[in-house]
């Protein structure tokens, strides 16, 4: 079972290799070869041979963070043999973000799309709900011609302790709408339906469930929008033949909606993360690479990390 910690050596996360284990990670396995500015008798990295396509790995490891102040990710990475496809490994690299009960942060539990209100009350049993705007939306007697998850109607109300904050986070989202037209009153009618993750243009008409929490009008909602499943803060590279290279973002802090830095609205806690070769997914996946200096920290004094670490190693 994961572990909350922190590892004053190297950061937040114990990625540094540097004791003989794989630290935080349970793939690949411990190589004393590690990057040339650690000490002789500290080197360390762990080695991958091939990978899994997009499989998600994360570190053990779930690290608090206070999102008031800031952070930077910084890792090491590189091909240490080409795979018989001829190309070196490469894949996303960052971190996944979790709530105050540790239950994982889509895109879809997070607002700023289509940010709006409920121009009547809504209640359980509803099987249409009206909104103020329709700005942000797909509107039309059908609009099935468009994915189900790109249709989520996210709800916000006031008086939930985590989920009440207008347009930022929430888990009241397990409805998605089949249908939005403009009434006669000049709001607009949305029919609701269950299946929130079709990719087909079908439906099943539902009714709102009881939430548990009144839903007045003026009720903040959003649209909820699948996209980058986690925060690929290090992007997707292509980790260079016999180079240990850096990647490494900027200080970054806050919250959001993204799928890069800052972290996302709600966000208590964050593991590192890698989609192993998810740029060989298409090849046979025979590469041998490996990652190193894993580095997540708080930034004090307003300290830049890259300024402390070379881009090659």
């Amino acid at each position: 079972m994961a572990q909350v910690y922190g590892n004053p050596d190297l950061g937040l996360f114990k990625g540094g290799f540097r004791d003989g284990t794989r630290g935080d990670f349970t793939f690949g396995t411990y190589n004393e070869e590690g990057l040339s500015f650690q000490k002789a008798h500290r080197k360390g990295s762990i080695r991958i041979t091939g990978g899994n396509g997009s499989s998600f790995r994360p570190s053990n490891a779930f690290v608090p963070v206070d999102t008031s102040k800031t952070y930077q990710l910084l890792c090491y990475a590189k091909t240490r043999a080409l795979g018989s496809s001829g190309n070196t490994a490469g894949g996303h690299i960052g971190f996944s973000c979790y709530d105050k009960n540790k239950s994982f942060i889509d895109l879809r539990n997070c607002g700023d799309t289509g940010n709006t209100t409920l121009s009547r009350a809504a209640s359980p049993g509803d099987s249409v709900i009206y909104f103020t705007s329709s700005n942000g939306w797909y509107t039309g007697s059908d609009v099935t011609n468009y994915r189900a998850y790109y249709r989520q109607i996210l709800f916000f109300p006031s008086t939930h302790p985590d989920y009440g904050t207008a347009h930022q986070y929430t888990r009241f989202n397990n409805r998605s709408y089949y249908r939005m037209e403009q009434t006669a009153q000049g709001d607009w009618a949305v029919y609701l339906e269950s299946n929130t993750s079709s990719q087909t243009n079908t439906y099943t008409a539902a009714t709102l469930p009881n939430y548990g929490y009144s839903l007045p009008a003026g009720t903040p909602v959003s649209r909820g929008v699948a996209g980058g499943t986690f925060n690929y803060a290090l992007g997707n590279p292509n980790y260079p033949l016999n180079t240990w290279t850096r990647y490494a973002t900027a200080p970054f802090t806050g919250e959001n909606k993204n799928s890069g830095v800052p972290f996302r609205y709600g966000t208590k806690f964050v593991r590192f993360l890698i989609l192993r070769n998810y740029n060989r997914r298409s090849e046979t996946q025979d590469h041998e690479w490996a990652l190193s200096n894993i580095l997540f920290t708080e930034c004090h004094g307003g300290k830049d990390y890259r300024d402390y670490f070379p881009t090659t190693a």
